[in-house]
């Protein structure tokens, strides 16, 4: 499996100009999103769109529709532009039966076609003219399933609770070094899942097949067996699983690797890729893999036990070195990675009712992590993008995965981060200020529903120890105290990832761990840090005593004293 390392980029990049630029129909594209997005006279709109086994159902208000037209239901595919449709048609488009005395009309169709599940698809009232020359009258916002209750295969999946919000990321999946989980307590983890790892073009006899929409879709048996090895282990141990996809940059687009999974558009100095959600070849890939995960790991009383969270992509906010598209105006780059975030939930809500996908975003709040160059976005930026899409065009239930790093991820004494403020226009959230997530985030415009506060994984943060003296153990272990005593009592926190639980010899010179690792084997534990007693200790009858040696290195006599005063929220 690929690790998932943190390789600062230079400090001095950010005075650069970026060796590209978005290209004319990327400008025009966002020119177009946005317009879209900010139109509030449209004369139809869909009220609900119910997904089942094999039905859906359209609750629609429209006008009359202009003269010499009829009212159509378009279909919008996942890779293809709601605002610019080919020749000005939209290719499928279904037409409507005559409008109720108030303009209310129902309709339903067939969910399920040959090689493609409409589950995916988006959908918007439309005039056509009866001249096939004629371009189509775009009526209103497009909207995704809005009610996927009936779709779940497995709707008395119960809810997944965890004992403990203490996790740990970055797990080595080699099952001698479990037992070392067991002792520390954790009640979370984070697993990278490389999308390169499974899928395969063709059958043979290291894969497994998985059917889905008339296709048949291939997945090596190793890759498999190693998410395997951590769901059954976490499964047995009461641990909560949660997933992180990410997706190979793959060098060679002509390879059917490179065709179906990487984004056509992503640079190569990427990391990793963004979903390829731009060809009918990459949507129905991607639909299949988290469809065949989905399916395995949401079985009732499977020992392979489940994944209850859904990481989709890695560090979005720093996209051009983790989740590559190439180089886009803001607008476009969220509108494709909300297309993967959409067809992540819709597969897995397939099979689990209570399955939740996550954004991933970064520390860097209202700055980015390089704020003269463009292809580094802020984190409120895009998660706001997020929120305003998911309202405009069904909203689903999507939470955040944030990493609240160290303002410096060298400088672990993080209560010293000047640009964490205690305000929303902060440049960055950290433990520091951490409560101004859980406020941002309390808003009734950023619930889902407007009602259920979203769901918060802290799923990736640690603090550098630069070398193995007693005062970098300390330091490192205090500000391990410090970051648990600042989320234990924030209530929209599930969970606490730290990152890492063994030093890495290729993350950048940063030693995160909670043991140090072994020399050669670039992340074998070699020796347990002050900071594993800590971490072990961490809610339970001993932490008191565990963490009190922090208080004079952070400053404080009390741990009330590091709780920031209510501020308001614009």
């Amino acid at each position: 499996m690929a690790l998932l390392l943190l390789v600062p980029v230079s400090p001095s990049r950010s005075a650069e100009a970026p060796a590209t630029a978005p290209t004319p129909a990327s400008v025009a594209r966002a020119e177009r999103l946005r317009s879209y997005w900010e139109r509030t006279d449209f004369p139809a709109r869909i009220d609900s769109v119910r997904v089942t086994a094999d039905r859906i159902h359209f609750a629609i208000h429209a006008a009359a529709p202009p003269s010499g037209t009829a009212l159509h239901l378009a279909e919008i595919r996942p890779h293809e532009d709601v605002t610019q449709p080919p020749q000005g048609r939209y290719p499928r488009a279904f037409a409507l039966p005559v409008r109720g005395a108030d303009g209310a009309l129902a309709f339903d169709i067939q969910r399920v076609l040959p090689v493609y599940d409409q589950i995916f698809s988006k959908w918007a009232v439309i005039a056509r003219s009866a001249d096939p020359q004629a371009p189509d009258t775009l009526l209103s916002h497009a909207v995704h399933g809005t009610d996927l209750t009936a779709a779940a295969a497995r709707p008395d999946l119960p809810p997944v609770t965890a004992r403990t919000k203490k996790g740990l990321a970055g797990i080595h999946p080699d099952p001698a070094l479990f037992p070392d989980l067991v002792e520390l307590g954790i009640g979370h983890l984070t697993h990278n899942i490389t999308l390169g790892s499974l899928l395969r073009e063709k059958a043979g006899p290291d894969t497994l097949s998985h059917d889905y929409a008339g296709r048949t879709y291939h997945f090596a048996k190793a890759g498999v067996a190693t998410i395997d090895r951590v769901t059954s282990f976490a499964h047995q141990h009461g641990i909560v699983v949660s997933a992180i996809i990410l997706v190979p940059n793959l060098p060679d687009r002509q390879s059917w690797a490179g065709r179906v999974l990487t984004h056509p558009e992503a640079h190569p100095s990427g990391i990793y890729s963004l979903a390829n959600v731009a060809t009918f070849e990459g949507i129905t890939h991607y639909a299949a893999a988290m469809r065949f995960l989905a399916e395995r790991y949401s079985r009732p009383d499977s020992p392979l036990g489940r994944i209850a969270h859904w990481i989709i992509h890695n560090e979005v906010d720093s996209g051009w070195v983790w989740t590559n598209a190439g180089h886009q105006p803001a607008a476009v780059y969220l509108d494709d990675y909300a297309k993967s975030m959409r067809i992540a939930y819709q597969a897995v809500r397939s099979y689990d009712p209570l399955g939740k996908v996550h954004i991933s975003l970064t520390h860097n709040w209202t700055r980015s992590h390089l704020p003269k160059d463009p292809r580094f976005f802020p984190s409120r930026h895009l998660l706001g993008l997020l929120n305003r899409l998911s309202r405009l065009e069904g909203d689903f239930e999507w939470g955040l995965a944030f990493h609240p790093y160290p303002q410096s991820l060298f400088h672990p004494r993080t209560w010293e981060d000047v640009g964490a403020r205690n305000d929303p226009d902060s440049p960055y959230i950290t433990f520091r200020n951490i409560e101004v997530l859980d406020r941002w985030m309390q808003q009734p415009a950023y619930r889902y529903q407007g009602k259920t506060v979203r769901t918060i994984l802290l799923s990736e943060q640690g603090f550098h120890t630069p070398d193995t003296s007693e005062t970098s153990q300390a330091t490192q272990a205090a500000a391990l105290a410090y970051a648990w005593k600042k989320i234990a009592p924030i209530a929209s926190i599930e969970a606490f990832h730290y990152h890492r639980w063994i030093d890495h010899e290729r993350e950048g010179g940063l030693n995160l761990g909670l043991w140090t690792v072994k020399p050669g084997t670039i992340t074998l534990p070699l020796a347990k840090k002050k900071s594993w007693e800590v971490f072990r200790a961490l809610d339970t009858p001993g932490e008191a005593a565990a963490v009190e040696f922090a208080k004079p290195i952070i400053g404080i006599e009390d741990w009330s004293g590091i709780a920031l005063p209510p501020a308001p929220v614009p």
